[in-house]
């Protein structure tokens, strides 16, 4: 069996230090208004590992969104996945795992909605990368939605969508973490107007 290279501890923690501090003030202070100097102020890591893990303030902010897909693809695969419930209360699970995200220390807003809200919306690879995970995130939930035995599982995802994107938006403005269980209430309207007709 062949060996792999050992990873080096120190290396991995300033990359990890500087994600997290590029997630943390693209969102907080926008993605134009946070330059390079800043984040290596902010993470305490050296211009020259900066650009030896990303190569570039783009690709940092593609690995920013690589980190917060990852977070939710985490959610569908695994914790969602695992609970012992009905289909239904699965997809209002939903709702409690993004109320934990809200109440974190590391709640910033989605990355995706603020970067978009930030650059050209005619063309632009940023909203083609909001608009891809977006997908992904949809044909999961759609899929969590049809085993609830919803006739339209297409047009209640796309309700389901909107009520997640202005709940993360409201907890962003707001700073209050429990307008997930109000959402939750909402998604829980939602489903069973569905199920109904």
């Amino acid at each position: 069996m062949e060996d792999r290279p050992k990873k080096n501890p120190r290396k991995e923690n300033s990359k990890k230090r500087l994600l997290q501090a590029a997630c943390r003030l693209f969102c907080k202070e926008g993605i134009h208004a946070t330059g390079i100097a800043r984040i290596i102020e902010e993470s305490g890591v050296s211009r020259r590992a900066l650009y030896m893990h990303y190569g570039s303030k783009e690709n940092l902010l593609r690995a920013v969104f690589e980190a917060e897909a990852k977070m939710w693809f985490r959610w569908f695969d695994t914790d969602l996945t695992a609970l012992t419930c009905q289909p239904r209360e699965r997809v209002l699970a939903l709702f409690d795992l993004m109320h934990n995200w809200f109440e974190s220390e590391h709640f910033y807003g989605c990355v995706f909605i603020n970067a978009v809200a930030e650059h050209d919306k005619s063309n632009s690879w940023v909203q083609e990368i909001a608009n891809s995970h977006r997908e992904k995130i949809n044909a999961k939930l759609c899929a969590m939605v049809a085993d609830s035995g919803i006739s339209d599982p297409a047009l209640t995802t796309e309700k389901l969508s909107l009520l997640i994107d202005g709940t993360i938006v409201t907890a962003m403005v707001t700073g209050q973490g429990n307008i997930a269980h109000i959402a939750r209430l909402a998604a829980d309207d939602i489903l069973r107007s569905a199920s109904i007709s």
